[in-house]
């Protein structure tokens, strides 16, 4: 998808998200906080409020910790999985009148390090439960500015920069010089000095300050345990192919093989070779779009790009069974 392709899905509005399956209580909820004027939205499992991904969502979520039936993803997944798709929404728990379940919570949450956490029982009074919505929903616009910012740079790490420039900015963040970094890697200094005045450009805009890149790029490289812009690219493509559910990955992977939408469909036995209209192009593209959204890809020949700089990177895609559109 292009930056303006009208296929690509719009962030939504902040709203109250409230997941939770027991349907009393969440439409009780729902009913009481639009009564206040909050948008809010409910859904009555993980599996259906994880249908779209997570980044496209703004607001806070409150959090049911139990799901039924046995089997079902349990609110403590469902908030692992915001944290793997860095989503910045707060999460307030809402925990049953047993307790087990909030110390449970308590302790995977409290390792996690994350700030914009709370809980609250059920049996708790509703108006002190929407107080601390507000604030979050006040808080929440700061937190994203900051997650679009972290996004922003690791998108610049691997789809902007090329191999050679991320070569030579890590150096320089180590303090060589454009004299150390060519002998370092066999070059002639003169381009090494293009490639660091190329890379500077795209980081740093008209600055040229090696004291701005430290401070844009350290933080960042120390937050994911990256000795290197390399070694930080690589990271972050195996993070954002790890999101792919198994359909989702076989078909970008089958995408970026070059194989046509009727390939595709057949593989997973959604073509109906009478079908005039072709409607297997609708699901192909539909599964193709929110793979390209939860890698953060524009388009297949990104993720063919990527994949071309770090190819042991690919995951495996076994052979496909036929599944449900």
């Amino acid at each position: 998808m292009l930056p303006n392709d009208p296929r690509r899905p719009a962030i939504e509005a902040p709203r109250v998200h409230v997941v939770d399956d027991y349907a009393e209580y969440r439409d009780g909820l729902l009913y009481s906080l639009r009564a206040e004027g909050f948008e809010a939205r409910g859904y009555a499992s993980g599996e259906v409020f994880l249908a779209e991904p997570l980044w496209l969502r703004r607001g806070v979520v409150t959090l049911d910790i139990d799901f039924d039936p046995p089997g079902s993803m349990n609110g403590l997944q469902i908030f692992n999985l915001l944290l793997a798709q860095r989503c910045p929404m707060p999460v307030i728990f809402l925990t049953g009148p047993h307790g087990n379940d909030m110390d449970l919570a308590l302790d995977q949450v409290g390792l996690r390090g994350r700030a914009d956490v709370h809980f609250f029982s059920k049996q708790a009074p509703l108006d002190k439960l929407k107080d601390k919505i507000r604030l979050f929903l006040a808080r929440e616009p700061a937190l994203r500015r900051e997650a679009e910012e972290e996004r922003r740079l690791l998108q610049l790490v691997l789809d902007v920069l090329t191999p050679a420039e991320r070569e030579v900015i890590s150096r320089v963040l180590r303090g060589q010089t454009n004299y150390g970094i060519a002998r370092e890697l066999n070059k002639e200094e003169g381009v090494v000095e293009l490639q660091r005045a190329s890379a500077m450009k795209k980081l740093l805009g008209d600055s040229r300050s090696p004291h701005l890149l430290v401070e844009l790029l350290r933080p960042l490289l120390d937050r994911h345990g990256a000795e290197s812009l390399t070694a930080l690219a690589e990271h972050e493509l195996v993070h954002r192919l790890g999101l792919l559910d198994p359909l989702a990955r076989d078909v970008l992977m089958a995408a970026v093989d070059g194989r046509s939408d009727t390939q595709i469909a057949r593989a997973h036995g959604w073509l109906d070779e009478t079908d005039r209209e072709r409607r297997h192009r609708a699901v192909v593209q539909g599964h193709l779009d929110r793979a390209l959204a939860l890698v953060q890809a524009d388009a297949v020949r990104q993720v063919r790009k990527w994949l071309g700089y770090f190819g042991p990177c690919r995951p495996s895609s076994p052979s496909p069974s036929p599944s449900s559109p």
